[in-house]
């Protein structure tokens, strides 16, 4: 039997949140390509989040400093405008070619009519680091008081640790949604069976989660 969510997953999302892999300056001994594979820009520019989302809906998309000017590219070519970045500010030194980043950037991104449900979000967050590309659990209550669901998340690598209506697709998840195009692991019967596997054997997915 499928998980519930998948079932009821939504043609279209009101909020979108989106961590891509980009492959900007993330090749050799110290970038991303030894953690996962990745995607250029122009695939990730050519992913048919238009199509999921709502005619009035916001997008929040993830980027390094490296990928900065081209996440407002990406969220243009999707067709929504960039509104603020938010900050993540980790305290602690990371790596670096030239400067020794100690901040990611989460972009706040509206299309149509799609006002904000909280304005009391500052244009920064303090969270934990843990694992690699493993984004702030705090992420998805802060997007939660400031944007509509139903919401997707692209790229996941978890089921968020919440009682909204989220839906998830990803090559390391049983996706709830297909994207043409864009095959993942839990498109085959064969496929969603094995990701659906190692979620339960996992030890750190959300209790409740499935």
């Amino acid at each position: 039997m499928e998980p519930l969510s998948r079932i009821a997953a939504p043609e279209v999302f009101r909020t979108i949140l989106a961590d891509p892999p980009w492959d900007v300056q993330q090749t050799g001994s110290r970038g991303a390509s030894r953690h996962s594979p990745l995607m250029t820009l122009d695939r990730i520019k050519a992913m048919p989040v238009s199509d999921l989302a709502a005619p009035n809906a916001h997008l929040w998309l993830w980027g390094t400093n490296a990928t900065l000017r081209d996440g407002y590219d990406v969220a243009e070519a999707r067709g929504f405008t960039v509104r603020s970045p938010l900050t993540w500010v980790k305290f602690r030194l990371g790596l670096g070619v030239y400067l020794r980043n100690a901040t990611e950037h989460l972009l706040f991104a509206t299309r149509g009519r799609a006002p904000v449900e909280f304005r009391g979000q500052p244009t920064w967050l303090n969270a934990p680091v843990q694992d690699h590309s493993h984004k702030p659990e705090e992420q998805y209550p802060l997007i939660e008081r400031v944007s509509p669901g139903p919401y997707l998340e692209l790229f996941a690598r978890r089921r968020p640790p919440s009682r909204a209506a989220w839906s998830i697709w990803g090559d390391e998840v049983d996706a709830d949604i297909n994207i043409p195009g864009y095959p993942v692991p839990s498109d085959s019967p064969k496929g969603s069976a094995d990701v659906l596997s190692r979620i339960v054997n996992s030890n750190d997915h959300p209790k409740g989660s499935l």
